[in-house]
């Protein structure tokens, strides 16, 4: 004799459930759990669209955009002349240079503020690392500082003497702004900068109470466009 069940044969335990689809599972979800089901469905594949998305803006920008081959990089320290004065000089040595403005460009990094006291200033010491890290890559052609910093650059063997980098015509115009020094390894003095003071753009523009030396980095890759721009300021030419 079959046993008997105490439930109606029409109980919900007797029903075949129908699977729902996402839309029903979506309708019947609050608002906040309807965004983190989608979150937690859909995630991988969003990740992995953006993702793809990235790599194909940065590939397309990469071939859009050529890389700047940089020709000529000044590093200028307690800058005082105008932003504005800066990028017409950038402009102008430029085109002296006959640079393809395409592909080529030129440098003047003025952010580099130094504070000259012995006690230590988070800005002094973050410049002092950046142009550091900038010499040793040999990204840097000149340095052009105040005489109180750069005298330490100098003592330090930072700059090529200016004897072995200035031809002849040049050394004789410019004999009356060397600026001598002595080097940490060698107590002899040499020539190892170039006075700006009286240069158009340093006399019309910069305040030169301390007053400001050129200098050409040792380990520089443009030295011969470093002697164009002594040439530029000084308004020389062979």
């Amino acid at each position: 004799m079959a046993k008997r069940s105490v439930l109606d044969d029409n109980a919900e335990i007797y029903k075949i459930k129908k699977k729902k689809t996402e839309k029903e599972k979506l309708k019947d979800m609050t608002p906040k759990g309807r965004i983190s089901y989608l979150w937690e469905y859909y995630r991988i594949h969003a990740l992995g669209v953006i993702l793809a998305v990235t790599t194909i803006i940065y590939i397309a920008y990469q071939i859009a955009t050529p890389n700047m081959d940089t020709q000529f990089y000044a590093a200028l320290i307690n800058n005082t002349i105008a932003n504005e004065v800066i990028e017409e000089v950038s402009k102008d040595f430029s085109e002296a240079l006959q640079l393809n403005p395409e592909t080529e460009t030129i440098m003047f990094n003025t952010s580099l503020y130094m504070g000259g006291t012995v006690d230590y200033n988070p800005s002094t010491a973050t410049s002092r690392q950046i142009l550091t890290t900038h010499v040793a890559a040999q990204e840097v052609d000149v340095i052009i500082a105040p005489e109180s910093e750069f005298k330490t650059y100098s003592y330090h063997g930072y700059f090529d003497k200016i004897s072995s980098q200035l031809p002849t015509d040049l050394y004789t115009k410019l004999s009356d702004y060397f600026y001598f020094s002595d080097l940490e390894d060698d107590p002899e003095k040499n020539v190892y900068g170039i006075y700006l003071t009286d240069t158009a753009l340093f006399a019309n523009n910069a305040v030169n109470t301390d007053p400001y030396i050129l200098g050409i980095v040792s380990n520089s890759e443009h030295k011969g466009n470093s002697i164009e721009f002594l040439r530029y300021l000084f308004d020389i030419h062979p």
